[in-house]
């Protein structure tokens, strides 16, 4: 009787090519990052995409012969809003949806081709809010130091 043990698969581990590009839109909208994930021979059901905290992690493994071919690629998505994200796989390429965090203020002025754009993240706008605070503070003790020094003489002291 002949005792055959298992035999572990060999696995041809690969980088997979991705396509980074910025969805554009002529409104008031969030900024989004488009990958492109290029899986040539696998199936919808041979891929996983997973969040970990701030990390998305896209893994796959599909039988080719008598080896086992997989991926796994990480991305940091912590500047991104993971409630928003979106991915499709269709005809070998897996499509992953990044929404930023932060607002995207576009203007259009003409034509298709002229477009203004603002991008504020809450941040940034928290800081402006106290820069204008902290001017409008200072002004408003410039204003009662120029009244008080009219009022008291203050300006005569000096001479």
């Amino acid at each position: 009787m002949k005792n055959e043990g298992s035999v572990e698969p060999s696995y041809d581990e690969f980088e997979p090519y991705c396509k980074w590009k910025k969805e554009k839109k002529n409104c008031i909208s969030k900024a989004t990052d488009i990958v492109e994930i290029q899986l040539c021979g696998f199936k919808k059901e041979e891929v996983k995409v997973e969040l970990e905290k701030d990390v998305l992690c896209i893994s796959g493994e599909r039988p080719v012969g008598r080896s086992l071919q997989r991926f796994l690629k990480k991305i940091d998505v912590s500047k991104y809003d993971t409630e928003d994200l979106g991915a499709e796989f269709e005809g070998g390429i897996l499509r992953i949806r990044l929404p930023m965090k932060c607002s995207a203020i576009c203007f259009r002025l003409g034509g298709d081709n002229e477009t203004l754009g603002i991008l504020f993240s809450w941040p940034q706008i928290k800081t402006t809010i106290w820069a204008v605070a902290a001017a409008l503070l200072l002004l408003l003790l410039a204003f009662y130091m120029y009244k008080y020094s009219e009022c008291t003489n203050f300006r005569n002291w000096f001479e």
